[in-house]
């Protein structure tokens, strides 16, 4: 059985995402359906050695082979008693395709980002979790996973890829860079190359609703970021809905904006462009994305 979901889309900078919900070890959890190429029945596998131990193996689909995460060992969870209605999510994210198997699939729902709370604090907050939000849907709590972040602590990946300092230093060190991601791991990532591609004055924010605010702060200020770089997929507000209204706010649309996310696809492209975004980047490649930033900063200086 194979059900394709890349025609579900929901309309640009509605704060808007469509959530795919599945059940785990008794549990519900959700996860964007952008992410979501088709969701098949358990396929066989052959075995990859040396991998790590939520790994099940690899699976060929469509000419091209998948790794296959189990999330029951991937979050320590018991192996189910009965796995006849397993189905596997295949994702595509980061220019690459996974399938993720869990016990049962619900179904789709339509939910706004702003109903979304944060996982309560019952681990350090400075480890990344795989959970990043909490919803309820029909009076039921359903836990948000990023499966990015899944992929991440199974590939090993600890940090990003320095951008080297350059000849447009002194143009770095001038510019004042706000990045909204709702990864604490991403964030301290981006602050540390950031920082050591020679930007100096660079601003954090956890998710779209507090770079909104951040930004309206700092506009009464007087001292408004110079390059606005956001992800697309957080809670409260997502990047695209930020992007909207600041390319709707007439004292701030001429900042430029550069969407740094997973999700950048062929739909997604289009959606980044129809609220405005001047560029766009898919993670994880931060030499490019400080390439983007040195185009543009160096457009803005005359001749």
């Amino acid at each position: 059985m194979s059900q394709q979901l890349s025609n579900i889309l929901t309309e640009a900078g509605t704060n808007e995402v469509e959530v795919l919900v599945f059940h785990l070890n008794g549990g519900l959890y959700g996860v964007n359906v952008a992410k979501v190429r088709e969701i098949i029945t358990m396929v066989p596998l052959t075995a990859l050695p040396d991998s790590d131990p939520a790994v099940r193996g690899v699976f060929s689909l469509r000419e091209q082979v998948h790794p296959l995460v189990d999330l029951r060992k991937f979050f320590s969870m018991p192996p189910a008693d009965d796995e006849s209605d397993a189905r596997v999510i295949v994702t595509e994210f980061n220019n690459e395709r996974m399938g993720f198997m869990v016990d049962q699939i619900d179904r789709i729902h339509r939910v706004s980002w702003s109903d979304m709370g944060e996982v309560p604090n019952v681990r350090n907050r400075d480890e990344d979790t795989a959970m990043t939000s909490v919803i309820r849907i029909d009076d039921k709590i359903v836990l948000m996973l990023d499966f990015e972040r899944v992929s991440f602590r199974i590939a090993g990946i600890t940090g990003l890829e320095d951008a080297a300092p350059c000849d447009q230093g002194d143009l770095r060190a001038r510019t004042r860079v706000m990045l909204a991601d709702d990864s604490a791991m991403m964030r301290r990532m981006l602050q540390m190359a950031m920082t050591n591609a020679g930007f100096k004055d660079v601003v954090l924010a956890n998710d779209g609703e507090q770079a909104w605010t951040m930004i309206n702060q700092m506009l009464n200020a007087g001292n408004l970021p110079d390059i606005i770089v956001t992800d697309i997929e957080m809670p409260k507000m997502d990047g695209l809905h930020l992007t909207k209204r600041i390319k709707d706010e007439p004292r701030l649309k001429e900042i430029p904006v550069i969407v740094f996310s997973s999700l950048v696809s062929d739909d997604n492209l289009k959606k980044c462009k129809s609220v405005g975004a001047d560029r766009q980047l898919t993670k994880p490649e931060l030499p490019g994305l400080v390439k983007i930033i040195d185009e543009i900063i160096g457009a803005q200086v005359p001749a």
